[in-house]
Parts: structure tokens; sequence; C-alpha cells
């Protein structure tokens, strides 16, 4: 099992942030990565940052760290959507997949990796999580227009999007208290005056509390459901893209894990984009990046560790 590293956009600052950050690492940490990319693109941002490298036949040396890479030799719509296919690929046969940050246009007909996700393994309920240190949503809605969120936002997308996101992690031990979910409308609808959408939501938080005994409440006022929160490991579920992720990076900048939840490997990725206009500067900040690439090397130390407690309970 490896972590496995997906270039990302040639000209964003993916491969700026994820080489700054990997100059922190342990060698332990380094054998667990597999970098998938291309040659070419590399070489332009590690010449741009101006430290020590070589490039081998199957390993990126900088600054005396190394990493094993992989060069994919065919190029399908564009470089990070190439690297993403080797990365899926590969951690089908168990593994963590890290994607750098690309842009909407890479890919073939998606909005993004998650869209494309959801199309390539035919389900709709795959979840868009986000961690930091001391905070946690869920996204029910990701890249809809507002115009078409409450046709989007059914009880069936809510009771299937939630149960997954709640199995995806409780299977991780994933710490969390208490899933909190925000209505819809402003003020949660108030009892019908602003829209009764709220209602199908109230329905569904109370079916899953009674049938699965979760500990889910709700719906709140989406502007202050925050302050309901009892400690850090409250999972707090918005509808929508802005109306999680507003909050989400106004507190948490650029220190955060996209996590894809409900794919048959864990898939994480820095909270941030590719923030073209810096590219090849050698001044974007690497702090989210390193923060998540710990985060999903953290999440390969517990598989590993499962699965040699699978294999010793077996042979025992």
């Amino acid at each position: 099992m490896k972590v496995y590293v997906t270039q990302g956009h040639e000209r964003g600052i993916g491969l700026e942030v994820f080489f700054k950050s990997i100059l922190f690492l342990n060698q332990q940490a380094l054998q667990q990565i597999h970098f998938i990319g291309f040659k070419n693109s590399v070489i332009e941002t590690l010449e741009s940052l101006k430290i020590p490298y070589q490039i081998q036949d199957s390993k990126i040396v900088v600054a005396n760290q190394i990493i094993h890479a992989i060069w994919p030799n065919y190029l399908n719509f564009s470089q990070s959507f190439t690297a993403l296919e080797v990365g899926m690929n590969l951690a089908k046969s168990g593994g963590v997949l890290y994607t750098l940050p690309t842009s909407k246009d890479q890919f073939p007909g998606f909005a993004g990796h998650t869209e494309y996700f959801r199309h390539y393994f035919q389900k709709p309920e795959l979840g868009m999580f986000f961690s930091s240190k001391n905070m946690q949503i869920l996204l029910i809605t990701d890249h809809v227009a507002i115009n078409q969120l409450s046709n989007q936002i059914t009880e069936k997308r809510l009771r299937h999007s939630l149960l997954n996101a709640i199995k995806v992690l409780s299977d991780w031990n994933w710490p969390v208290s208490r899933y909190l979910i925000s209505g819809l409308n402003p003020h949660a609808g108030e009892d019908g005056l602003i829209g009764n959408e709220d209602y199908r939501i109230s329905k569904t938080v109370k079916r899953l509390r009674d049938k699965f005994k979760i500990e889910i409440t709700g719906p709140y006022p989406g502007d202050t459901m925050y302050r309901e929160r009892s400690n850090d490991n409250d999972l707090l579920i918005y509808l929508f893209h802005d109306q999680g992720l507003a909050l989400f990076k106004g507190l948490q900048g650029l220190i955060g894990s996209n996590i894809t939840l409900g794919l048959p490997y864990p898939r994480f990725s820095p909270d941030h984009g590719t923030s073209f206009g810096l590219f090849g500067k050698n001044i974007a900040d690497y702090r989210g990046c390193q923060y998540s690439l710990n985060q999903a090397l953290f999440q390969l130390t517990r598989m590993l560790n499962g699965k040699n407690s699978r294999h010793k309970s077996k042979s025992s």
C-alpha cells in the first residue's frame, strides 16, 4: 500500500507546494509515497524552486529527499487527467489517492475530481468532506447552481449521502462526536415561512436517528450552526458548496484537506486550487499541502495497521 500522488495542473502551484512539503518528511514517510506525473513539468517547477534536484528513471531526488516516481507513457486529454487515471488504477489494489490541484477544464466533460469519481464509479452519494485541525464539514451537494439546489436535495439524496459518510467515517475510525445538519433556506425555513424544503431535511434526520440510532440533529440555520458545536469532532453538514466552504475557508484558510468519502480507497487533496497567478514564482504557501499530505500518510498507517491486525487474527 502506498500514497499515490497525482500531478495536478502543470501550470498551477500543485507541484511547487508538493515538493516543498516533502522536504519536511522523514525517510519512512517518503518511502510510502509514489508520485505520478510528467518529467518536463516536474523539471520546470524544480528549476523555479532553485534547490538541488535529480531526475532518475524511477526516482526524484530533491535536496536529498528521495521519492519514487511513475512517468505515464501516454497522454489522455491533459497531464493532470492522465496522472489521475494512473493513480486511480494503482490505488485499486490498495492505498490512498492524493490529488494535487487541477482545473475543471482538464477533465473531459466533468466539473472536477468529485464529479468524475461519481460518474466513473456510478455513485452519486460520494461525499465531499473537509477536515482541518479543529473543524470538519460535509457537503451534500457541491458544484451545483443555486437555482438547482431545491431539486437536487431530495430525501433520497440526503439519506444516501448521509449514510455513505457515516459508514465511511466509521470504517476509517475517524473521530466524529455528533452530526449536525443545516437547513437549505435562511433560518432553516422559519417553519415554512421561507419555503418548505427544510421539512424533508427534518424528516430525513428523524428517520436516520430513529432507525440507525445515529446522533444527528437539525436542521439548523446555516449561518449559526457553527455555534451549536460541542467540540471539534462534531461534523457540520451543509447542503451546498458556499454555505459550508465560505465558513471553512474563512476560518481555516489554506490548512485543510478535501477528502472524498465512498470511493474504494481514500482520496485526499489540499483544500485550495491551482492559483495560476503564482505559478513559477516560488512564493506559494505549502502548509495546506503539507497538512493534507500528512493526513493521507496517517490514513495509510491506519489502513496498514488494520490489515496487519486482520492478518494476525486469521493466523491465530
